[in-house]
């Protein structure tokens, strides 16, 4: 058998996105792959689809939303398909199988600080009704509870918790761990009376070995560096949109050509948020706070990165399963726009190269997001982009955070 380069991999890689990009939503899977099995050999990937229904925790996938308003699904489906060659071969098999599966919910900033406000007796308003909610979808979970976990909040938060009279991200985290040990029945629970197992002093210890691991996390530094990337495209993309000057082609050229010379890669989910903005930004209540720039547009336009880099978020976690086959990401927010939004940027698939340490997110729209793309693309640019080895040499080749950082200062200074 002829060993397999890395440049044929990656290629191949990317022929196995296409086959689920041109594949029909409503053909079945077992078309997909019977008609595909070479090129998605040593790959496994999910498939999400309206074709079944799955069961999480204590629901469904087609309920799970209407059961808990303020989460999102990562995938857009009714149902989840599980691909690998192995389980693929014991399903044909035995015709029904078990899979390790593990999943979490992520909590964005405003859910997390909800928990805040609530430990330390404060009103939630109008929010009580879904809080409640939240909380109930959580500790209702079969076994211990549905999973749910805090990270995405102390990366957001991580540069503010080092200041010194700024003691919100460590009242919130605190108020987290102290969740861990609240006392819920199903009937007697009182969201106005919570009851914990653990008092403040144990779980602000706790909260201070997070942060202290935090830190001094090389991986979780990656993590802010990504989102630093995604911002550069946000900002590229909406100097692109005010300036008004060119087409949708012409501008998805320059932001490709601004990703491969800033960021050294092709950054197709930031692109593709940008390619949201610059085509159909009028049509999302998301991006209605900078239809108009002044002064506090750059303020919005930060939080807004960290919106859709939860999304990116989620997409990191779907890829890196520690403890069974496959992570499915769920996510929490009370910010009903970026809600919205997230709905109009559905998942269909996510594919993962476990042998080189790849991963590719396909989105229900991506057909179209493509032919923009390609339609954008110069023949030396799409050669470019195209060309096995050159993809490999740019992603042994990432940008330092001091570049990232001047860069951001110099599309910022374009705002002023």
């Amino acid at each position: 058998m002829t060993v397999e380069t890395p440049q044929q991999r990656i290629l191949r890689l990317q022929q196995a996105g296409n086959a689920i990009i041109m594949h029909d939503p409503s053909d079945s899977f077992s078309n997909l792959i019977e008609n595909n099995s070479e090129l998605f050999r040593g790959f496994k990937f999910v498939y999400s689809t309206n074709n079944i229904e799955s069961n999480f925790s204590h629901t469904s996938m087609k309920r799970i939303e209407e059961q808990c308003s303020v989460l999102k699904k990562f995938f857009y489906g009714t149902g989840l398909i599980f691909f690998s060659n192995d389980l693929y071969s014991k399903t044909r098999l035995h015709g029904r199988i078990e899979i390790p599966i593990d999943y979490s919910l992520s909590l964005d900033s405003n859910a997390a600080e909800r928990f805040r406000v609530w430990e330390n007796g404060g009103s939630l308003d109008k929010e009580q009704g879904r809080f409640e909610e939240l909380i109930r979808f959580i500790k209702e979970g079969e076994n211990k509870g549905f999973n749910f976990d805090y990270t995405f909040f102390i990366i957001e938060n991580l540069i503010d918790s080092m200041k010194e009279n700024n003691h919100r991200p460590f009242n919130t985290i605190r108020a987290l761990k102290r969740f861990d040990y609240l006392e819920y029945d199903k009937k007697l629970f009182n969201v106005l009376n919570p009851v914990f197992k653990e008092d403040r002093e144990q779980s602000g210890k706790r909260a201070i070995d997070t942060l202290h691991a935090f830190h001094s996390s090389t991986d979780i530094e990656m993590l802010i560096n990504r989102r630093k990337g995604l911002y550069l495209i946000l900002l590229k993309a909406v100097l692109l949109r005010e300036k008004n000057t060119n087409s949708l082609k012409d501008n998805l050229k320059i932001l490709i050509e601004f990703s491969l010379n800033i960021l050294g890669a092709f950054a197709k989910t930031e692109i593709y948020f940008a390619w949201k903005l610059l085509k159909y930004g009028k049509d999302f209540k998301f991006f209605e706070s900078i239809s108009q720039l002044n002064e506090k547009s750059l303020h919005k336009i930060r939080g807004m990165a960290w919106d859709l880099f939860a999304i990116r978020y989620q997409e990191t976690l779907a890829s890196h399963s520690k403890n069974s086959d496959f992570f499915i990401p769920f996510f929490a927010s009370f910010d009903n726009k970026f809600v919205e939004f997230a709905k109009a940027c559905p998942i269909r698939a996510l594919i993962v190269d476990d042998q080189d340490k790849r991963v590719m997110t396909i989105y229900l729209d991506e057909h179209e997001f493509m032919v923009d793309v390609n339609e954008s693309l110069s023949p030396e640019l799409n050669d470019k982009l195209r060309d096995p080895t050159e993809k490999i040499k740019r992603m042994s080749h990432r940008p330092l955070p001091q570049r990232l950082d001047e860069e951001v200062s110099q599309l910022e200074a374009e705002f002023f």
